[in-house]
């Protein structure tokens, strides 16, 4: 019992009342991320705008889409400039420390580096749980809303945008192969192609049509010009029959083939895993969702890891502190995504484990901080 309350003990006896060296170090970091964190975000914010700024020209629909759309993609804005924002304000603060001598006095004076910096580490933990959760209950619930603002702003400008054409799916009792799909008509135009298997795997019937319109109440499907064709067991044809209009009860409805592969970056953890079993039914790939349940966990973790590198680089710093942190910033965060990146691909395509593609960046930049603070002797 004592070994579980002395963590708990030591944080109570250490940082409860904050002291005025923490509050000093910490409060002055953390103004600096704040600050560095807007100035990112509105720099992301007038790129996107200008970005857009064509459909207000050309777009046919009300522009407060084009508004709305920058307004939604906020908060994934500022999920992509957490970690720089994060890795720069503890770099430059305590380099500052370092460059004017104030982390040799606090050490001299007894403290050592990790309990000097151990606030900010544990608020580089707490930003990694808080990531995360922003990112499943914010960042993606917005995601969503701006992926349907851009799509009636890209529509009203007269551009292809969620458009099917010649799709080969997997349903739910047989396969389907469709060509252009007019959402505003509830109408498969072009050619709509069903072939229902037994449980075994053999063709029972198969029916073909110019057109194929799908009713929501009731459930149903009105196929025109279709020829259906049936067989027996041993897979001899039973009848060949055409109908000028016929209504079939597929359980699929339109939705299912207007976007058979959804975005997984626009679903939470529960819609990911309700996705792969989706797929699967599907008979459509789903490594790339898997990877991405990795992601909602594995990229907040870099708060955590720059907060740590920063700390240490910071520590070294013999310079102006700000060029150095800006240097050491943009060196750190560019390669975290580079490596990420292509870890992230070789995963997906299946030459790497999904669980080493995703987690090998973190580990690694982990180990780097250990390495460097055992180098440092401090």
């Amino acid at each position: 019992m004592n070994l579980i309350l002395t963590p708990f003990l030591w944080f109570k006896r250490e940082f409860i009342p904050f002291r005025t060296l923490d509050r000093y170090l910490f409060f002055d970091f953390f103004k600096t991320f704040i600050g560095t964190l807007i100035m990112l975000t509105s720099m992301i914010v007038i790129y996107k705008f200008t970005d857009v700024m064509k459909y207000l020209v050309s777009s046919k629909v009300n522009q407060s889409h084009v508004y709305l759309h920058v307004l939604y993609s906020l908060p994934s804005m500022v999920d992509q400039v957490v970690a720089p924002a994060l890795m720069f304000s503890v770099c430059f603060v305590i380099g500052q420390f370092s460059v004017n001598k104030e982390l040799v006095a606090m050490m001299v004076a007894g403290v050592s580096f990790i309990r000097i910096i151990t606030p900010i580490l544990f608020f580089g933990i707490a930003m990694w749980l808080i990531m995360t959760l922003f990112g499943q209950t914010v960042v993606i619930p917005a995601n969503k809303k701006a992926q349907i603002e851009f799509s009636i702003m890209a529509k009203g400008s007269n551009r292809l945008i969620d458009f099917v054409y010649q799709l080969h799916i997997k349903g739910k009792k047989g396969f389907y192969y469709v060509y252009w799909i007019d959402e505003k008509e509830n109408t498969v135009k072009g050619g709509f192609n069903y072939i229902e298997m037994t449980p075994d795997g053999f063709p029972t019937y198969t029916v073909s049509s110019q057109k194929a319109k799908f009713i929501p109440n009731p459930h149903s499907w009105v196929l025109y010009d279709a020829e259906e064709v049936r067989f027996n067991e041993n897979l001899e044809l039973v009848s060949r029959t055409k109908y000028a209009e016929k209504t079939y009860d597929f359980v699929e409805d339109l939705a299912y083939f207007s976007k058979p592969v959804r975005n997984p970056e626009e679903m939470n953890f529960f819609e990911l895993a309700d996705e792969i079993e989706s797929r699967i039914t599907k008979g459509i790939p789903f490594r790339n969702v898997i990877v991405q349940q990795h992601m909602a966990f594995a990229m907040p973790l870099m708060s955590f890891v720059v907060v740590t590198l920063g700390a240490l680089a910071g520590a070294i710093t013999k310079r102006s502190a700000g060029v150095a942190s800006l240097g050491l910033t943009i060196a750190v965060v560019l390669l975290y995504y580079i490596l990420n990146s292509t870890a992230k691909t070789l995963a997906e395509n299946g030459a790497l484990p999904i669980w080493i593609g995703m987690w090998i960046t973190p580990v690694i930049f982990t180990y780097a901080a250990y390495f460097l603070y055992r180098r440092m002797n401090i």
